[in-house]
């Protein structure tokens, strides 16, 4: 099993300086493989001074993210799924589903990691899985005033992806879980 942190959209240091507690706890005491990146860090030598230490990561280019040398996207096998992580500026409007769509059965993917939005979200449209780890410091887009903070957990075997949703809304934790299968190219719900 194959154990992923994802998170992006931290804004660190202009528009947020911590992740909140909770997170950095349990980011910290949970051993993962891989860590999938969405982009607009800003500064990276601030943002690891704030989170700790990461496993092997996929980083790609935030719209904010200027000094970076990251790709656009990055492509990557996780077991039996093709998982497309990019930041979702290239998308019209933000967050467009049908259009990362579009993108993921033109690469013969599975599953898109996508941010820019600040929105977290689990979504599935037609055969394939969309992410969105929202923003892990909580940082306000720029149409928003305030953001819950929030970042995914996958956890990956073979054909079957198990997918943890953190939330952090003033001080409420709220986590949601659910569970995917990969049959015959298609990316199917598992029944709670």
């Amino acid at each position: 099993m194959q154990r992923v942190l994802v998170f992006g959209d931290a804004h660190v240091p202009t528009r947020k300086k911590i992740i909140p507690q909770e997170f950095y706890q349990h980011i910290e005491e949970t051993d993962y493989d891989l860590a999938l990146i969405t982009g607009d860090l800003i500064r990276e030598a601030d943002l690891l001074k704030i989170i700790p230490p990461l496993p092997r990561s996929f980083i790609v280019k935030g719209n904010m993210d200027y000094t970076f040398g990251y790709n656009f996207h990055e492509e990557i096998q996780l077991d039996d799924f093709k998982v497309l992580l990019l930041h979702g500026t290239q998308l019209r409007p933000r967050g467009n589903i049908r259009q990362l769509h579009e993108i993921l059965v033109n690469i013969d993917g599975d599953v898109a990691v996508h941010g820019h939005t600040h929105v977290a979200a689990i979504d599935q449209y037609k055969t394939k899985l969309f992410l969105n780890p929202g923003t892990i410091t909580g940082a306000a887009s720029g149409s928003t005033g305030t953001q819950e903070a929030s970042f995914l957990e996958l956890e990956v075997e073979g054909s079957h992806i198990h997918v943890v949703l953190h939330r952090k809304n003033s001080n409420l934790l709220t986590k949601t879980e659910v569970d995917y299968i990969k049959r015959n190219k298609q990316i199917l719900r598992q029944a709670d």
